[in-house]
């Protein structure tokens, strides 16, 4: 199973998949009522905004900056929607195409230079994907194309303003980059990951590298990883204990 789509109408087929699910489900059941964006309308807004962009990837139809980022922020919120009504109804089974939606249209809209505001749904899906993950050299690709998403973001969510919440998208995204390097066991991939996460969450180093050491020291993980992972420590040393 390819774990991202590149073309469009890949990604709006498991979409489909994802919606017939909600619909079917909801026929049953009867639990969402059709006020305001209900299955049928969300399932029609679906449809327009991938023929759309279907449009964009064949070069028929062309949007500028400002415009690019406004249609990501309205299809990521339309997937929002969709998965919102996924929990509501219950679906389990239906996770995981949830997640690979989320991500391979993320990557899609980075591809179309989309500027992305709304992470939430993607950097979810990432981690997902993540946790699903054991093959060093998948593990390696994926970190590549989160680490491309992060570039990818607003500048309003890079500045990381409200800390709060340690579940927000930005550091859930950039968090699972940095898992991801360290289990792809490439020396220079965690450095070069290291490097720019010392940039996007620097309260996060000390924690996330001791972390990323303790569960080295449990495996059989190559010298040269145990290297990179001692030298960012000294780098980001943890506060002492009082």
């Amino acid at each position: 199973m390819k774990l991202l789509l590149s073309e469009i109408d890949a990604i709006s087929e498991l979409a489909v998949q994802v919606m017939k699910a909600v619909l079917e489900k909801n026929e049953e059941t009867k639990k969402l009522t059709e006020d305001g964006l209900g299955p049928l309308a969300l399932a029609s807004a679906l449809s327009d905004f991938f023929m759309i962009a279907s449009t964009l990837e064949s070069g028929q139809n062309q949007l500028d900056e400002e415009q690019m980022a406004e249609f990501g922020d309205y299809g990521l919120d339309l997937l929002d929607r969709l998965a919102y009504q996924l929990r509501l109804l219950e679906i389990m089974d239906q996770r995981e195409r949830m997640s690979r939606v989320y991500t391979s249209l993320g990557v899609w809209l980075v591809r179309h230079k989309a500027v992305l505001k709304n992470l939430e749904g993607v950097a979810d899906g990432f981690a997902w994907v993540v946790n699903g993950l054991s093959d060093t050299e998948e593990l390696a690709g994926v970190c590549r194309t989160m680490d491309g998403v992060a570039e990818a973001a607003s500048g309003q969510v890079a500045l990381d303003q409200d800390r709060s919440d340690p579940l927000r998208p930005w550091r859930v995204l950039n968090l699972n980059t940095g898992i991801a390097a360290t289990r792809s066991l490439d020396p220079q991939l965690m450095a070069d990951i290291f490097d720019r996460l010392g940039r996007r969450l620097p309260y996060d180093m000390p924690g996330f590298l001791a972390d990323g050491r303790r569960q080295a020291a449990t495996q059989n993980v190559p010298d040269e990883v145990l290297e990179v992972l001692d030298r960012y420590i000294a780098k980001w040393p943890s506060d002492p204990a009082h």
